[in-house]
């Protein structure tokens, strides 16, 4: 998927991203009161009945298990891999010693080439997250502030659409870069691969409209169906209406929702859109239209690892990883776990 180069600046004041390794190992956001008397209601019992149903009716994919401890309740739990092939290499933002091939095309950032099955896989992470399933949706919306918005039903994370800084959009600041590998074959790395996607030191996730997760249950033409939850309770989907027609931005209000008919709700219900195309703030959800708590988004935030540190981040691990194969001894002098 070739992502061209635009964006646009985004009004709303973010919170930076930070990224402290022992935070980024686990996830839980879990929807304060969402079982008490009132909270886990929506407006109308059909509406409660229909989110319900629509995401048990859902085929979630190998890496993610899905269960619903009470009627308004749904656990997910991934493993924090894609569940789709991802490229040998990536491009990430360099932070020292690597060799830098390629700038990403809005923030200019230094970018370096990253194995996935040798660096990428190892460090990614699961995580697991308790969403009320009979959402509402409020008098104010509520930004989102880095990390998983949402989950996808591949497994892997929704993140919002900004990556670099608060104001520039993620796929509209993509970069790539070809190269023969050592055994003689031509690599192309993305920043972003052709799903949207990318892991930021522990958590695979996408940046817009996931066209490996929209074509496991959407055709090329038709309607666009549910391809994951947000926080807040309410579905995410690709960029098409019930009758297949390309939904467009100016269709949604301002945190990428809708009301309209779907091939799960032919009467219609609020959800949000994964525009098809756009490499705005639109391509992804830049705030929550349903309640949503600050454990919550404080818990999401945990998975927001700034990038730019990513290559240090990782070195940093593998370098705790060889200290604790160390054996000091009683002399002072140390030998490898491994020797013995």
């Amino acid at each position: 998927m070739n992502l061209s180069h635009h964006a646009v600046a985004d009004p709303i004041r973010r919170v930076p991203r930070l990224c402290w390794a022992p935070l980024c190992f686990a996830f839980t956001a879990a929807m304060a009161g969402c079982v008490s008397g009132n909270s886990g209601s929506s407006s109308t019992g059909t509406a409660t009945n229909q989110y319900v149903a629509a995401y048990k009716a859902v085929s979630w994919g190998s890496t993610v298990t899905v269960s619903y401890p009470s009627s308004c309740i749904m656990t997910i739990t991934t493993n924090g891999k894609p569940d789709y092939t991802p490229n040998a290499y990536y491009l990430a933002p360099a932070s020292g010693s690597e060799t830098v091939v390629a700038h990403t095309s809005v923030t200019n950032t230094a970018l370096a080439v990253i194995s996935y099955a040798s660096v990428i896989e190892p460090s990614l992470q699961g995580s697991s997250a308790t969403i009320n399933i009979c959402p509402t949706k409020t008098a104010a919306t509520t930004a989102t502030s880095g990390g998983a918005i949402g989950y996808l039903i591949s497994g892997t994370a929704m993140f919002d659409p900004y990556e670099m800084n608060a104001s520039t959009a993620a796929v509209g600041d993509n970069a790539s870069y070809t190269f023969t590998d050592g055994s003689g074959t031509s690599q192309t790395a993305y920043f972003l691969d052709q799903c949207a996607s990318h892991s930021n030191g522990t958590t695979w996730h996408a940046h817009g409209a996931p066209s490996c997760v929209t074509s496991q249950v959407d055709g090329s033409t038709g309607p666009s169906h549910i391809i994951g939850v947000a926080l807040d309770g309410f579905p995410i989907y690709g960029g098409r209406d019930v009758n297949g027609s390309v939904i467009t931005v100016a269709q949604l209000d301002a945190c990428n929702g809708i009301t309209s008919p779907t091939p799960e709700f032919p009467s219609g219900a609020y959800h949000y859109v994964l525009p098809i195309g756009v490499t705005s703030k639109n391509a992804s959800m830049g705030c929550y239209s349903g309640t949503v708590s600050a454990s919550t988004i404080a818990s999401a935030q945990k998975l927001a690892c700034n990038m730019k540190t990513m290559f240090a981040m990782l070195e940093s691990k593998r370098q705790a990883g060889e200290k604790g194969r160390q054996m000091v001894m009683q002399d002072g002098s140390s030998m490898g776990a491994g020797s013995m």
